[in-house]
Order: structure tokens, then C-alpha cells, then sequence
């Protein structure tokens, strides 16, 4: 008898175990995949980065090609969404988030959230059909609306160099601890030597020449009145390098964190073909109606 209460006190120890150690990570954790785009936000004086995968390159390459605004926050992940950001960043910076104004455009210096997106097609190998080392990263318009100026190809070593310091970075932030609101967010302290803020993404963003966030002074100060150009650089050398990088659309945010995507291209002379005629069909209709009913 006695043993059989051991046994049994034993069997509910250990499925109290069970369900206590999974606490730690009780929203499982991110998965990073090679070829996939990160954006980051920080904050100067946050102790906290905030960084979420919005999935493969491929896929805004593939939205590139189409003029129109996807909601990334809702259709990434074939429609399954990133999750609620919004209230990761609301959350307060104790819970590694920047509080109820986070997408405030403050002119104080030093308190505003910066964010940027950064990628690549690592190393050699490639990925989508692109050359190894080609660079996905933003590039802040100062005046939102106004365009940005396409940031300068370089030699796939100067690439190379700026895409590993990259891969250290997703290295580390694959099979972090996700967030409570999304399964491909994580919260990580800026003292790491690898992380967000580490890697100076406001000034030389993992080493390369240029900064991916928006600056902290003039008309986008703020998160949300900021608007951020995605480019692809194909190390120079190699097919498709223009020497320049080509820019795939750009990125902006609202102030209840919904991410939004629009694409470069431009309608086919088709497309503006049709709009005209319509227009003009719309003012003969107009004119024929008024003319009869007079």
C-alpha cells in the first residue's frame, strides 16, 4: 500500500513537472528560415529590441511585380498573418515592448522608435534564383512620399562581409522565445554583441555603408510618419547588378501596428490606356445625359 502511494505521489510530481516546464516557453519560439526578411524596431535608452520575421524575400519580390498595398500584417504567411504586433509594442518596455506611445512622433531626441527591415539571399548558395550575398534593406525617404535614393551595389565580398554579420544576427534570433501575441516576434536586450542595436541599424546597418531605419529628426520622425523603401543589391559582377539596387516597394506602419506594403511597379501603358478611355467614356455619357435632359 505504501508503495503504491509513493508510486502514485511520484506520477503526480512528475506530470506537475510536465506542466510547469514549458512555462519558460509557453509561445514556443521563432523560427528563422535562410532567405527570410527581418524588421526590427528599438528605441535609444529601451533595453529591449523588438524583432519580427515577416517570411521570405521571395515573397515581396513576388508582390513587387504587382502595382498595389498588401496588409503584411494579415497576408504574410499565405494569409495566417505575423500576429498582433500592435500589442507587442504597446506592451510596456518592462515586457520588452515601448508603451501606449510607441508610434508617437515626438520631436524630443532620443525617444522616438526607430524600425527597418534588413535580409539577404545568404552566402553562396543563393536563394529565389538571386545570386548569394544580394541584400534586402530599406532606405528611409526624408520626406515621406517624396522617394529615396537607391543605395550603391558593391563586390560580392563587401557583400559577403555585410551578409554574414547579418546571418550572425538571425542566428541568434532563430529559436528565440516568441512573444504571447505572435509565434515570429521576439523580444531581445540590446546588450547583446548581436543584437538590433548592436548591429547599428540607424547609422551602418550590420557593417555596410548605410543606415535602414528612419532618422530621428525631420518630417518622419515618428514610426508611423515614416515611410521606408525596400531594395534589392545584387553584388556588382554578378547578372542583374545595375550598380545600383533596384527598389522592390516601400514599407509603412500605422499607429495600431498594421504593416503595410506597396509596390514599385508601374501599371502597364495598358493600364493607363484604360483609365483614359474610361474617363473619357465618363464625360460623353455626362455631357450625352445633360444634353438630353435639357
Amino acid at each position: 500500500m505504501k508503495q503504491t502511494n509513493i508510486l502514485l505521489l511520484g506520477l503526480l510530481a512528475a506530470a506537475g513537472l510536465a506542466f510547469l516546464a514549458p512555462a519558460a516557453h509557453a509561445t514556443g519560439q521563432v523560427t528563422y528560415s535562410s532567405g527570410d526578411i527581418l524588421l526590427g524596431f528599438e528605441e535609444p535608452g529601451n533595453g529591449n529590441d523588438y524583432i519580427v520575421d515577416l517570411g521570405p524575400a521571395s515573397y515581396f519580390i513576388t508582390l513587387s511585380q504587382t502595382p498595389g498595398t498588401t496588409d503584411i500584417t494579415t497576408a504574410a504567411y499565405s494569409g495566417a498573418g505575423l500576429g498582433n504586433i500592435d500589442a507587442d509594442l504597446l506592451s510596456t518596455s518592462g515586457s520588452g515592448g515601448f508603451g501606449a506611445s510607441w508610434y508617437a512622433n515626438s520631436n524630443t531626441a532620443g525617444s522616438n522608435v526607430q524600425w527597418g527591415v534588413f535580409g539577404d539571399t545568404k552566402g553562396f548558395g543563393g536563394n529565389f534564383g538571386l545570386p548569394g550575398n544580394t541584400l534586402f534593406e530599406t532606405v528611409a525617404e526624408q520626406t515621406p512620399g517624396g522617394g529615396s535614393t537607391a543605395p550603391a551595389e558593391s563586390s560580392p565580398s563587401s557583400q559577403g562581409s555585410i551578409a554574414s554579420e547579418f546571418n550572425s544576427f538571425a542566428s541568434g534570433f532563430n529559436n528565440a522565445d516568441a512573444t504571447t501575441n505572435s509565434t515570429h516576434a521576439t523580444f531581445q536586450l540590446t546588450t547583446g554583441l548581436t543584437s538590433w542595436t548592436a548591429n547599428d541599424p540607424s547609422l551602418a546597418a550590420f557593417g555596410g555603408p548605410i543606415g535602414i531605419e528612419q532618422p530621428q529628426s525631420g518630417s518622419n520622425i515618428g514610426p508611423t510618419n515614416s515611410q521606408l523603401d525596400l531594395y534589392e543589391l545584387i553584388p556588382t559582377g554578378d547578372a542583374g547588378s545595375t550598380g545600383k539596387g533596384g527598389e522592390l516597394g516601400d514599407f509603412t506602419l500605422t499607429s495600431t501596428g498594421q504593416l503595410e506594403f506597396t509596390s514599385a511597379a508601374v501599371p502597364e501603358p495598358s493600364t493607363y490606356a484604360m483609365v483614359g478611355l474610361g474617363a473619357i467614356l465618363l464625360v460623353f455619357f455626362r455631357r450625352n445625359r445633360k444634353s438630353t435632359l435639357s
